[in-house]
């Protein structure tokens, strides 16, 4: 189901993957590493949230919580909510592949762009780097006529890597298509967001974000893009800006006015995510450096793993490379959930030879 038959050539393969490809689709075992939204820190304290379940999302509640967004990260451009930043990258590729065409991605990357890109009967291109970064001269390679969006996740999903936003800009400002930067893991990184290193966004870059990840908000689906007045128009003129609930808006600024709740889940998040990289070292999985609360392998499994993982009541997110190896993500979970996983993992591999060595590419 997740190895896919792709046409290569020397810069990229080309994928049409659809939505029964989605890792979504991964039953969730008893222990579930594959969840990303895992929120390891107390909720703010608040009175309870008095909503008419009768009456649609209010503007007041979305001016509200749009002005503690501009306060918080000192944001000068345009802002819309959406439901989730899932949401909002589906409604991205409505606006531009109506007349089909290809998306560019480096190789590792959120998988949902690609699927919603596939149903409007459009292609990707997957493009290679070495080893797990981003290549911007290739991704520029791959560009074409029929090239109507790049998409980046900074922090990378699945390797957890960060990209200096100054590399993204100057991608973006040799371009004129639309590039889609998707930070949902940005707050983990503890380092700058493309809107820190610019003044106003250039009309052809949009910033994705979500409340799913370090606020621990996934159940809501509520997130926001940043652009420039030209997309806004565009985006209100052909898609609809009420796509999300007042309860999610009103928990999203709950979360905004304390947001120190926010950074001890991320400072929990840290501790685990060292915790498990330790453990995993111990049991010879080496993983890349994360900025994320995700791990990605470099060590590559036997495909049978995945099996002996199921059997053991298991679930991660496999990802395969250009030359078909399984690594597999991992997302930080609790103490007791991220040990009973390495201790049955240590026992798979003290039983079964399932350990192909370490991917260089």
């Amino acid at each position: 189901m997740f190895i896919q038959s792709l046409f290569k050539n020397k810069n990229y393969v080309i994928s049409k993957r659809n939505y029964l490809h989605d890792y979504s689709k991964i039953e969730s075992k008893k222990i579930d590493m594959t969840l990303s939204g895992k929120y390891l820190a107390s909720y703010p304290k608040h009175e309870p949230i008095e909503v008419l379940f009768d009456t649609y999302p209010l503007q007041g509640t979305q001016k509200e919580f749009e002005s503690l967004l501009r306060k918080e990260y000192k944001i000068k451009d345009k802002i819309i909510i959406g439901s989730g930043s899932n949401g909002l990258l589906q409604n991205i590729v409505k606006l531009f592949f109506i007349n089909k065409g290809n998306l560019v991605v480096p190789y590792y990357v959120f998988n949902q762009v690609e699927y919603a890109v596939t149903s409007f009967g459009g292609y990707t291109k997957r493009v290679f780097s070495k080893k797990y970064d981003v290549d911007f001269n290739m991704l520029y390679k791959s560009i074409d006529k029929k090239t109507r969006m790049v998409y980046i996740t900074n922090p990378c999903n699945p390797t957890g890597l960060y990209i200096e936003p100054k590399k993204i800009l100057e991608f973006a400002k040799k371009i004129k298509i639309p590039v889609v930067v998707d930070e949902s893991g940005i707050e983990f990184t503890g380092r700058k967001s493309i809107i820190d290193n610019v003044k106003n966004l250039p009309d052809n870059l949009i910033i994705v974000r979500s409340f799913s990840k370090a606020f621990g908000l996934a159940n809501l689906r509520i997130g926001y893009l940043i652009c420039s007045e030209k997309v806004e128009q565009l985006y209100i003129k052909n898609i609809t800006t009420n796509e999300y609930s007042d309860i999610s808006c009103r928990m999203a600024i709950i979360c905004m006015q304390n947001i120190e709740f926010m950074k001890k889940n991320i400072e929990k998040i840290n501790v685990e995510k060292e915790h498990l990289v330790s453990e995993l070292d111990k049991i010879g999985i080496k993983c890349l450096k994360s900025y994320s609360n995700i791990l990605f392998t470099k060590t590559i499994f036997d495909n049978d793993f995945i099996n002996k993982l199921a059997e053991n009541d298991i679930s991660v997110v496999p990802v395969y490379d250009k030359e078909r190896n399984l690594h597999i993500r991992i997302a930080v979970q609790d103490r007791k959930t991220n040990d009973t996983f390495i201790k049955k993992v240590k026992n798979i591999l003290k039983n079964n030879d399932v350990i192909k060595g370490e991917y260089i590419d």
